[in-house]
């Protein structure tokens, strides 16, 4: 029996105040695919986030989450099905949220708790708090963290709700170097883990495309420049127009590093 990808965007286009931001897009995930969303800045990446996770309405096309299309379904449910890791999500914890509360809360995709989690919650959510090697952050409080803290928390938070599909926009922004490199070999070993989700990381770094990763997306002026397994859609002349400037791609030991050319 034929089984339907975990998510299908078809002919998506976005219009917002007259500028066509995103222009017909096609793009499939099927499971146990892992993927990156790559491009340069304002090329339309996080407004594809947004139609997916039904924060903004296609001005046309279809996005369907397995069987559930937008228009047709409700979102609200849809989108315990599909995580999502942002920045943004930082501004609206409460400074003093136990960080126990905030990876417990994500079992019911919500924040600052009005109660504390169940002692069965408070269990699982320490679980993911030591595979993730932040044993000695579960009595911390949310103002206390690092960025690279506060990524894995949300990280944990999204895990405890056991998405289908895990969204990462930008994950390593504002990390330095060792924090990156800890932080993107954790991913790794949740890329292994036997009910791990899909993941789509959103970058516009190369350096960020982990071993694990099968495919990418690669997203120039709102349009698809290619797509497809990694191997066969990564190289120097695709990046070249990717990013609208001479690169040079290489590799080493699975990871990825661009170079300007002339």
């Amino acid at each position: 029996m034929f089984e339907p990808s975990l998510l299908r965007v078809q002919n998506a286009t976005f219009v917002r105040g007259g500028r066509r931001i995103l222009k017909g897009i096609d793009w499939q995930v099927g499971r146990g695919q892992h993927w990156c969303v790559l491009g340069p800045n304002g090329c339309g990446k996080t407004s594809l986030i947004n139609l997916i996770t039904g924060y903004e309405p296609a001005t046309d096309g279809v996005i369907q989450i397995g069987q559930d299309t937008f228009g047709n379904s409700d979102w609200r449910e849809v989108r315990k099905r599909v995580g999502l890791v942002t920045n943004t999500l930082t501004t609206y914890i409460e400074p003093g949220e136990p960080v126990m509360h905030v990876v417990a809360s994500g079992r019911d995709a919500k924040l600052n708790l009005w109660q504390p989690p169940s002692a069965t919650l408070k269990k699982q959510a320490a679980g993911l708090i030591e595979a993730a090697g932040c044993a000695h952050l579960k009595k911390s409080l949310w103002a206390t963290l690092s960025q690279g803290e506060k990524q894995k928390v949300l990280i944990c938070r999204a895990l405890m709700a056991r998405f289908e599909v895990l969204i990462l926009d930008e994950p390593c922004a504002g990390l330095d170097p060792v924090a990156r490199e800890q932080f993107l070999s954790w991913m790794s070993e949740i890329s292994e883990w036997p009910e791990a989700p899909s993941l789509i990381m959103v970058t516009h770094h190369v350096e960020e495309i982990l071993p694990c990763i099968t495919h990418v997306f690669l997203l120039r002026d709102g349009a698809v420049l290619a797509q497809g397994p990694k191997e066969k859609t990564l190289s120097s002349k695709t990046l070249g127009s990717l990013y609208g400037a001479p690169v040079k791609l290489s590799r080493k030991a699975g990871r990825y590093a661009l170079s300007i050319q002339g």
